[in-house]
């Protein structure tokens, strides 16, 4: 698991804790066993803005940082609910980490306890043109300050790496398709799209193969609609689905 953000959170990890950012220099990773699982937990320097980065040994921590990324299997984005939204760099991360590398993710709102009805709707405000992607992934809103929710965390990553190595059924994932494209057809041009079977090649992320007719014709949007018609059937909130369209 790597927590990666803009504060230190107060996880099962020896390391020093302030709310001054960039306190974190490197990458810390600990062992924890959790419901008699042994996991791995790696806190990392926080990620600024490539352009706000001007001294070597910032960027040696985003490195760091990135490093523990890519090897993680779900990513907590650690941010300041105070501030009533998420920044440009926060929003990049989240789409990195689950779009462009599959990663489980969950989004960890801190200093809840500071969020007043005001800052709440501003929050919600911000982030409804993120929508589509943030009603795919967990969040949980904590205060390491007074302890709320921190004892929620753990289970919840149990729940979504039991998402994330899920093994779907081939006829199931098939007849749900199937079915969902027959009562919405799906055309390129005026060329119908067919779709064959599916079934799954790999956990971690859910990695999933189309038999289709043309796999150049299932863009973003078409695998959105299966997409959706997965997510619907199964609960996969907070880990992602890779589609592989192809002939055979």
């Amino acid at each position: 698991v790597a927590v990666t953000g803009v504060q230190t959170c107060a996880l099962p990890i020896c390391s020093i804790v302030s709310d001054v950012p960039g306190t974190t220099r490197e990458s810390i990773s600990e062992h924890v066993t959790f419901y008699q699982e042994d996991i791995q937990i790696t806190d990392t320097p926080g990620i600024r803005k490539k352009k706000s980065v001007k001294e070597p040994l910032e960027s040696l921590m985003v490195k760091s940082s990135l490093h523990a990324l890519e090897n993680a299997d779900i990513v907590l984005l650690l941010v300041d609910a105070n501030e009533g939204q998420l920044c440009d760099q926060e929003l990049k991360l989240a789409f990195y980490a689950f779009t462009d590398l599959y990663k489980g993710l969950i989004i960890v709102f801190n200093k809840w306890d500071l969020v007043d009805d005001q800052k709440r709707a501003q929050l919600d405000y911000q982030l409804k043109p993120y929508e589509h992607i943030m009603k795919k992934i967990e969040r949980i809103d904590i205060s390491c300050k007074t302890g709320k929710n921190i004892g929620k965390i753990m289970p919840l990553v149990q729940e979504v790496y039991e998402r994330y190595t899920s093994n779907l059924s081939a006829h199931e994932l098939t007849v749900i398709c199937k079915d969902g494209l027959d009562r919405r057809p799906l055309y390129h041009k005026t060329q119908v799209l067919k779709l064959f079977r599916v079934r799954q090649v790999a956990t971690r992320p859910i990695t999933l193969i189309m038999i289709v007719n043309q796999p150049q014709w299932f863009g973003a949007s078409q695998l959105t609609f299966f997409e959706n018609i997965i997510r619907t059937r199964y609960k996969l909130k907070g880990v992602p689905v890779k589609f592989i369209p192809r002939t055979s």
